[in-house]
């Protein structure tokens, strides 16, 4: 018989993934038209804020913070409204599995199971869509913790993290060509990590 952290475990999990899939209803509600408008974007930031268990589990709080981040000089850019879009667009697209996961999880990706890592002093490239921002501000997120970002995978890159809009067909894709590379790499002998976006943000 289960005992009551085990019962307590698959009760989080259900009401995770109950979280989840309100997340997605709401998202495309909002993307029912193709637009965003600012009325729009303030519900869903209302709207997470009173689901704080959503707002603070995974991709939940990506899109929570992506949206205060928005709203905390109270003027909405073109740039953040169109970015925001995409993100909700990729979510409501398929990307997240029941759990809320990306698509792009261990079961479909090669990534490697790590518990921690360093991000100063080591040597990070990106593939894939992301969650956290644009590529730039990926790559800016490890230059200022002391890391070093590269466009292109070489036999001394540390880790390779791939964005969580990262397609389940991901060897068709331009992406899946950086992580077959990278695969290649590690197959000689190369220290070569392959991480999920979840992962990277875990460690900022």
């Amino acid at each position: 018989m289960a005992d009551s952290s085990e019962r307590q475990g698959w009760t989080n999990a259900r009401l995770l993934k109950r979280s989840c899939e309100s997340l997605l209803g709401v998202c495309a509600g909002i993307m029912a038209d193709g637009d965003l408008n600012d009325q729009e974007i303030k519900y869903l930031d209302t709207w997470l804020s009173d689901n704080q268990s959503l707002a603070s589990t995974w991709p939940g709080e990506i899109v929570y913070a992506r949206i205060n981040t928005i709203l905390a000089d109270n003027k909405i850019t073109e740039d953040e409204r169109e970015h925001l879009k995409q993100t909700l667009s990729d979510l409501i697209g398929g990307t997240l599995q029941e759990t809320g996961a990306a698509s792009g999880a261990s079961t479909s990706l090669p990534v490697d199971d790590i518990d921690s890592f360093e991000i100063k002093d080591n040597i990070f490239c990106f593939t894939g869509n992301f969650l956290y921002g644009t590529r730039n501000a990926c790559e800016l997120a490890i230059t200022e913790r002391g890391g070093k970002a590269i466009p292109r995978i070489r036999k001394d890159l540390d880790y390779l993290v791939i964005g969580t809009m990262a397609s389940r067909d991901w060897a068709n894709t331009s992406h899946g060509r950086k992580i077959e590379k990278a695969i290649e790499y590690k197959k000689d002998n190369c220290p070569i990590y392959i991480i999920e976006e979840k992962q990277w943000v875990g460690h900022l």
